[in-house]
């Protein structure tokens, strides 16, 4: 007997290690840098770019990676409840829960090449920061790792240091940011106004912050901020002038990490605590799953019970 339960036992942890939760999360990973060059693309082209499709391509991806990481958790929790001792269990996978905590510092090689297409993207940042100077050739080496940066420079309203960081990085990374920021800005803005924000808390939310974003990036037009916040908020988006010009997609990329530095702040959190964030966004979505799934369940039963009676 004893035989027969460590033999399914490794078969349910094989089962675990061959979901591919890494290939999924690289996958997202490099559907946002795309999305970002596709965004650059845009800028230089009259024709419009399907960016909007693969943002929320992405966001499926992750969904899809969160998913997983549930079934492996739910695979070990019924490997320790049919009496496997914890050290016959492995361990659980925190890179997800982890997916937005900043990344340690690396210093580039000597030989490496700059970063391309920079000039287009800083020099919209430093259109919108009004702020000029040297740039540093490397910065952070991801979108998540550039989002925290930004964060961090929120709270001093430190306008100069925010724009070191954002010119330091490839434009590809520093445009991913409008791929990286939605989730937790909708997460917080939630958090600021006590529920699932909606069209009614849209002013209250965009009071809480229009000042702040107007100091760290003085050259903005407020309807980048508008239109932001409209789709935290689950509310349309503001209507525009019909010869208005599309936004830059810098502007959009810059300001979501600002707004994200803007409401930790807000509800009293650090800008170290993204991945904390990351979690309870993660937990959130997966009870709202499950509550889903139970309701369906709970549907289907009475549906059969009524086709029966």
């Amino acid at each position: 007997m004893s035989s027969l339960l460590h033999a399914l036992a490794y078969r349910i942890q094989e089962v675990g290690e061959e979901l591919p939760v890494g290939q999924v999360a690289t996958a997202a990973d490099r559907l946002r840098t795309a999305n970002g060059l596709l965004a650059w693309v845009m800028r230089a082209s009259a024709t419009t770019a399907p960016t909007p499709t693969l943002t929320a391509a992405g966001e499926h991806l992750d969904h899809a990676a969160g998913a997983m990481l549930a079934a492996r958790e739910a695979l070990t929790g019924y490997l320790v409840s049919i009496g496997l001792p914890r050290d016959a269990v492995p361990p659980p996978d925190r890179d997800w829960q982890a997916a937005l905590a900043p990344a340690a510092p690396r210093r580039a090689p000597a030989d490496a090449a700059p970063a391309t297409l920079t000039h287009f993207w800083a020099d919209r940042v430093d259109e919108l920061t009004e702020w000029s100077g040297s740039r540093p050739e490397w910065g952070a080496e991801s979108t998540v790792d550039l989002l925290h940066r930004c964060a961090k420079a929120v709270p001093d309203e430190d306008r100069r240091r925010l724009r070191r960081e954002l010119v330091a990085v490839d434009p590809a990374v520093g445009l991913a940011l409008s791929a990286v920021a939605p989730a937790p800005l909708r997460f917080l803005a939630a958090e600021m106004v006590g529920h699932p924000p909606s069209i009614e808390d849209l002013p209250r939310v965009r009071k809480e912050v229009l000042p702040r974003v107007r100091k760290l990036l003085p050259a903005l037009d407020d309807i980048v901020v508008d239109e932001l916040l409209a789709r935290a908020c689950h509310a349309p988006p503001p209507e525009r002038e019909a010869d208005s010009e599309r936004t830059h997609p810098v502007d959009a990329a810059v300001t979501s990490a600002v707004l994200v530095g803007i409401l930790l702040e807000a509800t009293d959190r650090e800008p170290d605590e993204l991945a904390k964030v990351a979690e309870e966004l993660r937990r959130r979505e997966e009870d709202e799953k499950r509550r889903g799934d139970e309701k369906r369940r709970g549907d289907e039963k009475r549906g059969e019970k009524e086709r029966r009676g």
